[in-house]
This record gives structure tokens, sequence and C-alpha cells, in this order.
């Protein structure tokens, strides 16, 4: 199990926001909702957009949003954007695209943490805390750079050595609260291990009693 009470979605708003109009993060990326990057217009136009007056955006409406608020300089908070945006994204709708974005996550890691790629267990067999801390590190980095440039991690996922995992999770250019999070989901997995192996002999025992019985019998 994760830590005690843990809510990954809850976990995630906390750290991403949930802002339902069109800013630009700290890198200057156009994004809306939980986190979502807007690489480029046309994926801005497929969202379900509404104005100020509730009614339904058009696509030029759309694109007037998307290039009026990525031509605006960076290094503002998202509240200073929304005094720029005439647009909103509904709440039922932000969730949905998060499901959506969470699904094509758990795909894209299933590809990547398998037995094909000298994994011992495949991503869906992980600790469940496990897969939380991937799951948290492929939305905020993508599944692609979280496959390419996190050697140290990978072994140690490899290895199963959650301590080692926790010690070489933490990314640049976030919150500090949010790498020592991951790092947590990490080692909660470790205490599970730990517990596992504690088991291990009670359990050979009970198996010993009972072969005993049998051959008394």
């Amino acid at each position: 199990m994760a830590p005690k009470n843990f809510n990954f979605i809850a976990n995630l708003k906390q750290f991403e926001g949930q802002i339902n109009h069109l800013y630009l993060d700290s890198r200057g990326n156009p994004t809306i909702g939980i986190g979502f990057m807007m690489a480029n217009i046309q994926q801005f136009c497929a969202l379900t957009l509404y104005t100020q007056q509730h009614e339904l955006a058009t696509k030029a409406q759309k694109k007037a949003e998307y290039n009026r608020i990525s031509t605006l300089p960076t290094g503002y908070t998202a509240a200073w954007y929304g005094t720029h945006c005439q647009l909103h994204l509904p709440d039922p709708q932000c969730e949905a695209i998060l499901q959506k974005h969470l699904t094509l996550f758990e795909q894209e890691l299933s590809a990547i943490f398998s037995k094909k790629n000298g994994y011992k267990r495949p991503f869906k067999a992980l600790p469940q805390p496990v897969k939380y801390a991937l799951l948290d590190m492929a939305f905020n980095l993508g599944s692609h750079h979280l496959g390419q440039y996190w050697p140290k991690l990978h072994n140690a996922i490899k290895q199963q050595d959650w301590h080692y995992a926790a010690q070489e999770c933490h990314r640049k250019h976030i919150q500090k609260a949010r790498n020592d999070a991951t790092a947590q989901l990490f080692l909660a997995a470790k205490g599970q291990q730990k517990n596992s192996l504690m088991r291990l002999p009670l359990l050979q025992w009970l198996l010993n009693k009972l072969r005993t019985k049998k051959c008394l019998r």
C-alpha cells in the first residue's frame, strides 16, 4: 500500500494546481487544467472550452486565446494570465482529460518498465507506491524523458532497491516538497518489502506445520 491516507489525484493536484484557464508555466509553456501542457494551437483548439458568458467557444476564439496568451511575457502567476483570458475549461472536462492522461502514462510506463527491457517486475506488478511515484514523474517530465534520461533510477528499479530509487528520483525545477513526496513513495515500498521479508519465516513455519500434520495422518 501507499503511505497511509495517500490520495494520488489529490497529491497531483496539490503540486500541479488546477487552473481552468490558459497560462504560461515556469518554462513559458502554454498550460491549462492540472498541468496540461498545450504543445501547439491544434491541441488547445481540441479542448471543450467556454466563454465568460458560458457559451461554447468557437475555433476562432480558441485560436485567438492561444495566440494572445502564448505571446505574453513569462514569469507571472497563473492568476495574472487569467486576467488576459476569455475562455475557461470546466471542471468535468478537466477531470476527464486527467483520466485520459493517466491512462496514457500507464500504457507508456508499461512499455518502458517491462521484462523485455530487463526489469524483474513489469510496471503493473510493481508496488503501488512505486507506480504512483513513476506516474508523478511521468506527468511532470513526460514518459519519454523519464524513459531515456534517468539511468540510475532505472537501475534501482531493476534491482528493486527502493532506498536507492528514493535517492535518484529528485527532479530539477520543481518544489522540494514534491521531490520529497516522491521519495517517500519509494521508501514506502521499501517498508513493504521489509515487512514481506519478515513474514517469510512465519509463513515457512506454518507450511512446515501443515506438512507435519499431513504426515501424521
